[in-house]
């Protein structure tokens, strides 16, 4: 399906395509929309964080689920610090990108430093603190902040842009009425951190070794030994397929949504295709999913059927009530550290079936009894509640 916009460029000084079908944009919400300014006052960094200080900087976010990954000890410069004289409870920080996920302040950040980066707002009303939180991490927030973007490299939201943005705002009543389910969102955001960026020197005798490639990429190669290899856990590992083919880029009747790497990173599925084809990996619900490409794993049960991408494992297992452990343990801080060992690749680090089926997962780690992750992202989660409550 193809689109069309006119736009009169006469008396236009800035002819940035995003900002120019700004104004064609349309909140899913009857509320009123009220400039952000309106609502909000801004904070300056008032710390300079030195070098080996653990800085929150943009790029140590996770986009999918909106958590703090890793703090950076590189970052030198201007920083906002939590804590009696900077951030409070309750101020809401976003970063430049339009697709990173924008950060709540809470006790639990008492004392962090963050990159001056972030654009540090403070609701005039501290009950619209997680409100406006949730309205910009929506996939309608983050639509609006994208159109704001400007530069074609690296496209980010100036701040007096942002502060002009409109956002809706429905009767309090409705903000209240909303904020407990907002609040059991965004609580989900708390993960545990990795540590921050290390150097370290390992000695390693190679001459008995084939996989030598493994020891050298991690000061702990003991790692690979603790524990139980996922493919213990595995009663079935279907090969994935490319489905680029016959995939259709809208959902018709009878099409699943094809899983791939940025669905699993939280974005939006923009592929869809017939799941009767001999061709695709379906995917039902209860089967692991794990990214094949890239550093991190993101890995997910799967709650409803969907095509694979050849991007993903699929991991289907002998018990499936294991799945929300496993996948815990895989998106973690030391489930991380552990694939970094496997990664293959240069330009594009990728895992091998080989490297799934060896990958050691400890004992504890089945100890978890949380509930599943919700296999939709941050963003989606919040369109969800927001406009359909």
């Amino acid at each position: 399906m193809s689109s069309f916009l006119a736009v009169d460029l006469r008396g236009e000084a800035d002819w940035d395509p995003g900002r120019l079908v700004g104004s064609t944009f349309a909140w899913p919400t009857a509320a009123p929309v009220v400039p952000l300014r309106e609502l909000v006052t801004t904070v300056r960094a008032g710390s300079v964080a030195t070098a080996g200080s653990p800085v929150i900087a943009p790029a140590g976010l996770v986009a999918r689920t909106g958590a703090i990954r890793r703090r950076s000890t590189k970052y030198q410069g201007k920083a906002f610090t939590i804590g009696t004289r900077g951030l409070r409870r309750g101020d809401v920080l976003v970063p430049p990108s339009p697709s990173g996920p924008a950060v709540l302040v809470d006790d639990r950040l008492n004392g962090a430093l963050l990159s001056s980066r972030f654009i540090a707002l403070r609701p005039l009303d501290p009950v619209l603190s997680r409100w406006i939180w949730a309205v910009l991490n929506s996939r309608a927030g983050q639509a609006r902040r994208a159109s704001l973007a400007t530069g074609t490299t690296m496209a980010s939201v100036k701040m007096p842009d942002l502060l002009e943005m409109g956002v809706p705002l429905p009767p309090l009543v409705k903000v209240q009425r909303l904020d407990g389910v907002l609040a059991s969102i965004e609580a989900r955001t708390h993960r545990e951190e990795e540590p921050s960026e290390s150097t370290w020197w390992v000695t390693a005798d190679l001459r008995l070794r084939d996989d030598w490639g493994i020891m050298l990429a991690t000061p702990r190669p003991e790692l690979l030994e603790d524990g139980e290899p996922l493919g213990s856990f595995v009663r079935e590992m279907k090969p994935s397929r490319s489905t680029r083919s016959f995939e259709v880029p809208t959902e018709l009747p009878g099409t699943l949504p094809v899983v791939d790497v940025s669905v699993l990173g939280g974005r939006p599925t923009r592929r869809w295709a017939a799941p009767q084809s001999t061709a695709v990996t379906l995917i039902t619900p209860g089967d692991l999913l794990i990214s094949r490409v890239g550093e991190y794993s993101y890995a997910t049960v799967a709650q409803r059927p969907a095509v694979a991408d050849p991007g993903i494992f699929v991991l289907r297992l002998r018990d499936p009530s294991q799945g929300p452990a496993l996948a815990h343990f895989l998106n973690g801080r030391e489930g991380q550290t552990r694939r970094r060992m496997f990664l293959r690749g240069m330009t594009v680090p990728s895992l091998r079936r080989t490297d799934i089926e060896r990958f050691p997962i400890p004992a504890e780690a089945l100890e978890f009894e949380g509930d599943v992750d919700p296999d939709v992202g941050l963003a989606d989660q919040l369109e969800q509640v927001l406009w359909t409550a």
